[in-house]
């Protein structure tokens, strides 16, 4: 980004993007950096644009405007930006400056990088910005639907993989939510055997399922050889399902072996 120097502009001319932002401010630790601001002075001006009628829009330093707020501050030093964003851009460089400087939920993160994607209309651009890998990107967007019901179970109760696979095998969420519940004392390894045994019959019983997925212990740990080409697109296959490709594996392989009568 270039910058214009500093300005000090009155505070009232200042606003996010919307009032919805606003509300999602994390206001943990605010008081905390007010009495820094009160104290030392602002260290690092708010990043703002210019607008046609004369105020400000905030790309980054919500928190900053905020505490200057609570001190009772009528004007305040901001960067503005040389060359103005698009409204969806400057959106992006926002949000993305937020998800840096505090942990996202779950949730939260699942619609920050939906929105990133539809900003910047590039997976890989979002996956970018956000610091994080495609299949992690995926996996966010893909937890973006999972209903809140289920969703407010991650991560006390489950993981958000655990979430979304769940949801994926058993779409009626009342029963996604009970078997979750179910197998929430399970460790990480029990509770991804039981829902390999989920994927393979969805209709069964708890104890059945439970069954299946102890003689997932004894499973043999199998190599299968790809040519270059074959590995790529098996690993473009897992990721359109959202699952990991040694995950899909297993699946193929298991619905193969129950076809064939080996249970």
């Amino acid at each position: 980004m270039v910058f214009h120097k500093i300005e000090t502009v009155p505070i009232s001319k200042v606003s996010v993007w919307d009032e919805v932002e606003a509300r999602k401010l994390n206001l943990e630790g605010i008081k905390e950096l007010a009495d820094s601001i009160r104290q030392e002075g602002l260290q690092n001006p708010p990043v703002v644009q210019k607008t046609k009628d004369g105020k400000y829009k905030l790309i980054a330093g919500q928190r900053r405007l905020e505490a200057l707020k609570r001190i009772g501050s009528k004007s305040i030093p901001v960067l503005v930006v040389k060359h103005p964003y698009d409204d969806d851009n400057a959106k992006a460089v926002s949000i993305v400056e937020n998800l840096h400087r505090k942990q996202m939920k779950s949730n939260e993160m699942a619609e920050a990088c939906d929105f990133l994607v539809k900003s910047m209309k590039s997976n890989k651009k979002a996956a970018t910005a956000l610091g994080i890998s495609l299949q992690t990107l995926r996996s966010y967007s893909g937890f973006n639907s999972v209903p809140e019901k289920l969703q407010q179970l991650v991560p006390k109760t489950i993981s958000r993989n655990e979430a979304l696979r769940l949801y994926k095998i058993i779409p009626k969420v009342d029963d996604a939510v009970e078997i979750a519940t179910r197998i929430s004392k399970y460790s990480t390894a029990a509770k991804k055997r039981y829902l390999d045994a989920l994927t393979l019959d969805p209709t069964s019983s708890h104890a059945t399922i439970r069954r299946m997925a102890n003689h997932f212990k004894d499973k043999q740990n199998v190599r299968i050889k790809l040519t270059k080409q074959q590995a790529k697109f098996f690993s473009k296959a897992a990721t359109e399902v959202s699952r990991e490709p040694n995950e899909l594996a297993t699946k193929i392989v298991s619905e193969w072996l129950s076809k064939k009568g080996y249970k």
